[in-house]
C-alpha cells in the first residue's frame, strides 16, 4: 500500500519496520508517532477514503491490544459532529473501533456524542484546543459503559485535549476504567 512492492497485502515488512513505534506506559497507548509512513496511511484513510489503509491501521491497534494483553469490556470512540461525518462519508474512529470489535469479539458503543460544533483542532494552539472542546461532548447513555473497562479509540493524539474531554465525561458516567488507544501521537 505504501511502496507498491509486489507480493504483500497491506504493507511490506520493510515499510512497516520504518514506522516510528511509540513506547507505551500507563493508560494512554499509541501505535507510533505521527510522521512518515504512519502519517501517510492515516491521511489516505481520512481524506482519500482508502478503507484498506483503515483496516491496516485497525490491525496495528489489534497488535497493541494483544501484545499488551489489554482486558476491556467495551470499545468507545471519538465521535464527529453529524454534519462533518456526512461530509467525509464516515467517522474514521468509528470504523476502526468496529473493526477491532469485530476481530476481538468486543462490543462497540456509540455512547459519546459530539454536541457542539468546534473549530478544526489542527489549526489551534494547545490552550485554544482545550477551550475549543469544553462542553463539546456528552454521554448519551451510560447503560453500556457503567462499571465497565472501556477502550477509547482516537486516530491521532496531539495535545490530548479531545481525549481529556471525552475521558472526563466517561468518568462522570460511571466508567470503571479507561484505556485510550490511538494510531499515532504527535506533539505541538
Amino acid at each position: 500500500m505504501v511502496c507498491d512492492e509486489d507480493g504483500f497485502i497491506g504493507i511490506c515488512p520493510s515499510c512497516k519496520s520504518r514506522i516510528n513505534k511509540a513506547k507505551n506506559e500507563g493508560s494512554i497507548l499509541s501505535y507510533g508517532f505521527y510522521g512518515g509512513i504512519l502519517k501517510s496511511l492515516i491521511l489516505k484513510f481520512k481524506y482519500e477514503s482508502n478503507y484498506n489503509a483503515g483496516y491496516l491501521l485497525a490491525n496495528f491497534l489489534i497488535e497493541i491490544i494483544r501484545e499488551s494483553e489489554i482486558d476491556i469490556d467495551i470499545i468507545c470512540y471519538i465521535p464527529m459532529i453529524r454534519k462533518d461525518e456526512r461530509k467525509r462519508g464516515f467517522n474514521q474512529c468509528k470504523l476502526i473501533a468496529n473493526e477491532i470489535g469485530y476481530n476481538l469479539n468486543i462490543p462497540v458503543s456509540n455512547c459519546i456524542k459530539k454536541v457542539k460544533h468546534t473549530k478544526e483542532q489542527k489549526k489551534l494552539t494547545k490552550e485554544e484546543r482545550i477551550k475549543n472542546l469544553i462542553g463539546a461532548f456528552e454521554v448519551t447513555s451510560n447503560e453500556d459503559i457503567k462499571n465497565k473497562r472501556v477502550l477509547l479509540i482516537d486516530d491521532v493524539m496531539t495535545t490530548g485535549a479531545t481525549i481529556g474531554e471525552c475521558t472526563k465525561i466517561l468518568k462522570k458516567s460511571g466508567v470503571k476504567e479507561i484505556i485510550v488507544l490511538t494510531i499515532a501521537k504527535s506533539n505541538i
